[in-house]
């Protein structure tokens, strides 16, 4: 086999991962639309039924489109997702919180 052939079957192998990809994305957006639009469950279900698929929406995208996986040679690309996560965290729930106590010291 020459390089072009390998440079092939990687290209096709990736083409694929990425249409499976796009194939699972599609399926758990269109399952959340549909519970919502049927309303086959309480509101307290299909909520927690979204929030189910978009926490498996999010793997799919770090699987398939960022190619993160356990391995040696994603390590700091890990390790600066986990520290990019925690800094949201830190950014969001700490707003909330200085927004919640100076409410509640704005009440006379």
């Amino acid at each position: 086999m020459n390089n072009l052939t390998l440079k092939n079957k990687n290209f096709y192998k990736e083409i694929k991962l990425y249409i499976l990809g796009f194939l699972f994305s599609l399926f758990l957006t269109l399952i959340p639309f549909f519970l919502v639009f049927k309303n086959y469950f309480s509101s307290n279900i299909t909520i927690k039924l979204i929030i189910i698929f978009s926490c498996i929406q999010i793997f799919v995208h770090l699987k398939y489109f960022l190619h993160l996986n356990f391995s040696k040679k994603n390590y700091w690309n890990i390790i600066f997702l986990i520290f990019s996560i925690l800094v949201i965290f830190i950014i969001i729930f700490g707003s909330i919180w200085i927004m919640y106590h100076l409410n509640n010291h704005m009440k006379c």
